[in-house]
């Protein structure tokens, strides 16, 4: 059959308006993060970075101090039918250690699905509830200049959150680990959160309970609590503070840690973090002391104090600071140190500290002690107690 031109634009305006029309039953929420850039060292070798090998996680300050390639990218659908709201979820990330593999294979051989799960909010039984099931990574509340997340329940899972209880919300969540066939284990986590405490302070209160389900396998503890300050001292800083503890096989985190280690593991962990802007002049800081003993009664001490700071002298240049030293000491051994300073001037596309993209170059500094050892990884730095590293560098979240 002949179409005319004007029967084809006819039914290319049907076409067109069709798919507007169900284009919202079928949107994709999308969101994501990476980072990305080229260094190099003063020392004739690969960009090395600096950070200790020991001691408590969330001490390496990361501005100009990442060798890593790094992105993780979220895709989500939801619809509602019955008064009951859906939605699925997925993630995947890459993660490649240097600047490109070798013979420039393996980006695309490093994708990894971090979650993927479903979960509806609106059921009779429980409608301000949301039920889950899947593979999902429990972020609360990171440290962005360490990028810690100090409470993390991430794994394959079930459960349901955001259940009002009192003044707070309540969630359970059980999870199952068999990534090592012949150690698997069973963790159950509750939080309750948003508890208002003081003015403009919320209390969130997480628990975690392990076992190694195989023999020799041990069980767990950890409690986790978070307190939440906003309007700092009447000011525009707020303030995160964390107190946790945990025995045996849990972890700090709130997650699994070696499930045969018994009731001798003890470890805690302080940490204060304090984020502020005022007009041109942003920054985060941070404060951690930390005492970890394994299930063989190694205990390491650890400490840690840093911040960064940004100045933004237009509206689309900031200069970008940051200070970190951190130290940790094993029982009968030696205190192993490092110090680091960066800075970094940035392309932004406002004044905020949290404002992203941003667009750095950078030049970091770092000085080490002896019982520190080779806190680059590279071979040239094996005899050395400093080093400078340059690059440039990308770092996105949408």
């Amino acid at each position: 059959m002949k179409i005319t031109p004007a029967t084809f634009a006819r039914r290319l305006a049907a076409g067109a308006g069709l798919a507007a029309a169900i284009a919202p039953a079928f949107a994709l929420d999308y969101s994501g993060y990476f980072r990305a850039g080229p260094g190099l060292t003063s020392e004739n070798a690969s960009r090395a970075c600096y950070a200790l090998n020991g001691g408590s996680s969330g001490m390496k300050y990361r501005l100009g101090n990442e060798c890593d390639f790094y992105g993780e990218f979220v895709l989500s659908q939801g619809f509602a039918k019955d008064g009951i709201d859906y939605r699925a979820t997925l993630m995947v990330n890459h993660w490649t250690p240097a600047t490109e593999p070798a013979g420039g294979k393996g980006f695309d051989q490093n994708l990894h699905v971090e979650q993927m799960f479903a979960e509806a909010k609106g059921f009779d039984i429980a409608p301000q509830a949301t039920f889950w099931i899947g593979k999902e990574r429990g972020r609360r509340a990171d440290v962005h200049i360490v990028d810690t997340f100090f409470t993390e329940m991430a794994g394959v899972g079930a459960g349901f959150k955001g259940q009002p209880v009192g003044a707070g919300k309540l969630g359970v969540a059980y999870y199952r680990t068999d990534t090592d066939a012949a150690r698997p284990g069973n963790r159950l986590n509750l939080e309750y959160v948003g508890l208002p405490v003081n003015d403009n302070g919320q209390l969130n209160v997480f628990l975690t309970a392990t076992k190694g389900d195989f023999t020799g396998g041990k069980s767990g503890f950890g409690v986790s609590l978070r307190h939440d300050q906003a309007k700092l001292f009447g000011t525009g800083l707020s303030n995160t503070l964390w107190l946790q503890f945990a025995q045996g096989s849990a972890g700090l985190n709130s997650n699994f840690g070696d499930l045969t280690a018994g009731s001798a593991a003890k470890s805690w962990r302080l940490v204060e973090s304090f984020n502020g802007q005022s007009g041109a002049l942003g920054g985060q800081a941070l404060l951690l002391l930390a005492s970890e003993k394994n299930g063989a009664g190694q205990q390491t001490d650890s400490a840690s104090i840093g911040g960064r700071v940004s100045y933004a002298l237009s509206r689309n240049f900031k200069m970008v600071t940051e200070l970190g030293y951190s130290q940790y000491k094993p029982k009968g051994g030696a205190t192993a140190n490092l110090t680091k300073l960066t800075i970094a001037p940035t392309l932004s596309i406002d004044q905020s500290f949290w404002s992203r993209p941003e667009f750095r170059l950078y030049v970091t500094s770092a000085k080490w002690n002896k019982a520190a050892g080779n806190v680059t990884g590279q071979a040239v730095f094996a005899d050395r107690t400093s080093g400078t590293s340059y690059g440039a560098q990308v770092e996105w979240w949408f």
